[in-house]
């Protein structure tokens, strides 16, 4: 693994990166370079100097690995990945039925308790209610959560 800085040099203006990229070789800095292009570019895409610049690559230390022009970045055909032949994998294998059995059985007591405050509080909300027409026998009060009376 290689860490690598994506900076970017537009005419006399150089704006180097601090944190740098972890990647596995020379290659996937390419392709993380050419994704970097086209994001500034979708973000930025109006300015049209951005087609001059260039995207600096180097290691650690300042040593320069490639440069990328924005105009190859973009306009470059780039050979799709070829495609690994993986097996799908079921459901079943991704979330075994056990694991959702284990799942439900650790939420079950969190789940009746919020049920049982859930009652305790229209419970209450009712008794307020009934005060209330109580105090005043001829008004009506309704809450947001109360049916159509």
């Amino acid at each position: 693994m290689i860490r690598v800085f994506f900076n970017i040099r537009l005419d006399e203006t150089f704006l180097p990166e601090r944190t740098g990229q972890w990647v596995q070789d020379e290659a996937e800095a390419r392709d993380l370079a050419r994704t970097v292009v086209r994001r500034l570019v979708a973000a930025h895409g109006s300015e049209q100097r951005l087609l001059n610049a260039e995207l600096a690559v180097t290691v650690e230390g300042g040593a320069p690995l490639f440069d990328l022009s924005f105009f190859e970045a973009l306009y470059v055909p780039v050979a799709p990945p070829e495609a690994e032949a993986l097996p799908l994998r079921r459901a079943e294998a991704i979330r075994p039925r056990a694991r959702l059995a284990r799942l439900r059985a650790a939420l079950a007591p969190l789940r009746t308790e919020i049920l049982a405050q859930s009652a305790d509080l229209l419970a209450g909300a009712a008794r307020f209610v009934a005060l209330l027409r109580r105090r005043e026998p001829g008004a009506r009060f309704r809450l947001g959560f109360e049916p159509n009376a």
